[in-house]
């Protein structure tokens, strides 16, 4: 019987009459063939589609590269990013859902190992890979290696997140301590109290905590760690590094200020004075922006706060990013931290980075963040009139 069967799809023996639902039948009375179905299923990874017509050696751009490989993938049953990105763990490669993205958009360059592993995941047979490699050295042999992307690629349908970072890759969140003559009223503060808690002694804890949960909720796989910036190690600078507060008490954010060539400068808090304000030299023209502050029922009241945000490449390690969120008070450091994560306004000033900005991986703005009955309000950045400066460069 299994010989029968065996010829008669070789066509050497008639097929036995089949009953009028029989689907084989209902195919061959209207004159397809068995083979052509294929067109309309989904090919699983395991069983990947022709790719004897496709040449690598008419490539010559990187361009050309990425269509050759999207065809690829599509002959391999199209498989999703998560999909080829399991299937590179299981065959022990690894292929971060962003990288692959990137490569196959034709945004990114990838390496000749990756390569190598993505044609092995889309089942391109061992014999043909030699070709590849020739397309490869022709078009990408001898870049550098390129930055990740700022703006990570969008995976499986996912909107792009400026706080979702490449896999594999540690993130550092920093701040200040505050000095020891300022936190002397509080008992707890103090190492020798038995209720010492170490958290009351650094600067904008309510941001830290803020970035520090949404960081880890869009990177649950990342190593996300937080520090004040005297426990920073060697090793931590070459993390994506998230710097929080103005330079009045994180030294880190007044040393980037120079290091990066920022045009904005903020003012040292001085004891007793009220005037605090961030600089931005435009040309030769020097704007001055500076918080809103009443005096009602004896006490000081924050109205408005001058809030920064900065995003490049980490001068330290090219392949990460470093972020600065900073506002003149602290209320304000923490609006430049929910700019970019507010569950409403988030998306929308995402949004507008991404039609503003693009692909470009060093920006920054200067808006004012509104204080509501003591709740800080953060900018959208849609209003013109949330916004007071805003700058990229390309790297």
């Amino acid at each position: 019987m299994y010989q029968e069967t065996i010829e008669q799809s070789r066509g050497l023996v008639a097929p036995h009459p089949r009953t009028h639902g029989d689907e084989r039948e209902g195919v061959r009375r209207c004159g397809t063939k068995p083979a052509d179905l294929g067109h309309d299923v989904k090919m699983p990874l395991s069983r990947p589609g022709p790719f004897g017509d496709l040449d690598p050696s008419v490539v010559t751009t990187l361009t050309q590269l990425a269509e050759l490989l999207r065809q690829c993938r599509v002959r391999a049953g199209n498989p999703s990013l998560r999909d080829i990105e399991r299937l590179g763990e299981k065959r022990g490669y690894t292929l971060p859902r962003s990288t692959v993205a990137g490569v196959l958009a034709g945004r990114r360059a990838p390496r000749r190992d990756l390569l190598l592993a993505l044609l092995d995941a889309f089942g391109l047979p061992e014999a043909d890979r030699a070709a590849w490699t020739s397309a490869w050295e022709k078009t990408v042999g001898g870049r550098p290696e390129e930055p990740a992307d700022i703006v990570s690629a969008p995976a499986d349908g996912e909107v792009p997140d400026i706080w979702r970072f490449p896999p594999d890759e540690p993130v550092m969140i920093t701040c200040g301590r505050i000095p020891e003559s300022m936190v002397n009223n509080f008992s707890t503060s103090d190492p020798r109290d038995p209720d010492y808690v170490d958290l009351l002694t650094y600067t904008d804890p309510d941001t830290l905590i803020h970035l520090f949960g949404h960081i880890r909720a869009l990177n649950p796989n990342h190593d996300v760690k937080f520090a004040t910036t005297s426990e920073l190690q060697p090793a931590d600078y070459s993390s994506h590094l998230v710097v929080i507060g103005g330079s009045d008490f994180n030294m880190l954010t007044r040393d980037m200020f120079s290091t990066l060539h920022l045009p904005v400068k903020m003012s040292p808090r001085l004891p007793e004075t009220d005037w605090l304000s961030l600089e931005v030299a435009n040309g030769e023209e020097t704007q001055r922006f500076n918080p809103v502050l009443g005096d009602e029922y004896g006490s000081r009241i924050l109205h408005e706060d001058v809030i920064l945000f900065f995003r490049g490449v980490n001068p330290i390690d090219r392949r990460r990013t470093i972020t600065i969120c900073a506002g003149m008070y602290a209320r304000g450091t923490l609006a430049a931290a929910r700019c970019l994560t507010d569950p409403v306004l988030g998306p929308v000033n995402q949004a507008y980075l991404r039609r503003t900005v693009g692909t470009n991986r060093h920006f920054g703005f200067v808006a004012r963040a509104f204080v509501i009955d003591r709740t800080v309000a953060p900018p959208d950045l849609t209003d013109p009139g949330h916004r007071l400066y805003e700058w990229m460069r390309p790297e």
